[in-house]
């Protein structure tokens, strides 16, 4: 299959890329990087999607992974040629509600906390839904993983290993839920080699408080993790400098995943193996 990838530089993107080229796709990548070097067997056009793609070749796939605004969407699809389009979605999409976990029927809208990142990938999750082109939409928790840009583990690990006090938000009891990297280019390699239209979650079947989540990782380390809380750092003055992840629930369903055959990594081995393998080198 021929497939375009906008962005894929960073994070889940280069295990895409990586997955679909041992595949045997034809793979051509957009951004505003320079990775052509990093790849074999891959097509590299650097531009800025704001300015235009201007790519006349016709794709079986497009996997967009970084439209954060309507506009992108709006962009893409009327001046790409292609098939079936790959929406990298986000579970913050959906409308702030106190039923969970979320469905792939749960209403989008606004999310306070998630801010203008919620309301970017609402319009571009609109655009599609308004659109005739045929989409699906993969819609990630908390993503873990090597490499991860976000200041998630790596905070939380050092402070472990420091003996530093960890300030949960609120009371920590917030139940929430990840997905590790692997298993959200799994998902999207299926997704884009199948065509399979629609919304889907792509989360791991647990579900944990934030205290749970800091205890495990304790146990990860070999050292108990000194926790204390903020009740002031809750709701709408929640501050992610004290804390990664906010004390609001957050979790879905991942039966339509699974029944395509994604089987999600557990979360304490996803945690273990990569601390071992590349947390535990980095701190």
């Amino acid at each position: 299959m021929k497939i375009l990838i906008i962005g894929g530089s960073r994070f889940v993107g280069p295990l895409i890329i990586s997955k679909l080229i041992e595949r045997g796709h034809d793979v051509t990548v957009f951004n505003r990087g320079k990775i052509k070097s990093e790849y074999n067997n891959l097509k590299f056009i650097q531009g800025n999607r704001n300015e235009g793609f201007n790519i006349k070749e016709r794709f079986d796939v497009v996997i967009d992974t970084c439209a954060y605004k309507g506009i992108h969407t709006e962009k893409a699809i009327s001046e790409l040629n292609f098939d079936f389009y790959l929406n990298f979605g986000t579970a913050a999409s959906y409308k702030k509600t106190n039923k969970f976990p979320l469905t792939e029927e749960s209403e989008i809208g606004d999310w306070p906390y998630w801010k203008d990142y919620n309301k970017g990938k609402v319009e571009c999750e609109n655009v599609l839904r308004n659109s005739d082109v045929k989409y699906a939409t993969i819609r990630p928790v908390y993503i873990l993983g090597k490499n991860n840009y976000m200041n998630r583990e790596k905070f939380i690990y050092s402070k472990i290993k420091n003996n530093e006090e960890i300030i949960l938000p609120g009371n920590g009891q917030a139940l929430i839920q990840f997905v590790f990297a692997e298993d959200v280019a799994n998902s999207i390699v299926l997704l884009a080699e199948k065509r399979i239209a629609g919304d889907f979650n792509c989360c791991s079947d647990e579900v944990i408080t934030l205290k749970g989540l800091v205890e495990e990782m304790g146990k990860i380390v070999g050292i108990k993790p000194i926790i204390k809380f903020n009740h002031n750092n809750d709701g709408d003055k929640f501050d992610e400098n004290e804390f990664p992840f906010a004390n609001e629930n957050f979790f879905c369903t991942n039966e339509k995943l699974k029944n395509l055959g994604i089987k999600f990594t557990i979360l304490s081995d996803g945690l273990e193996e990569d601390y071992k393998n590349y947390y535990k080198k980095v701190i």
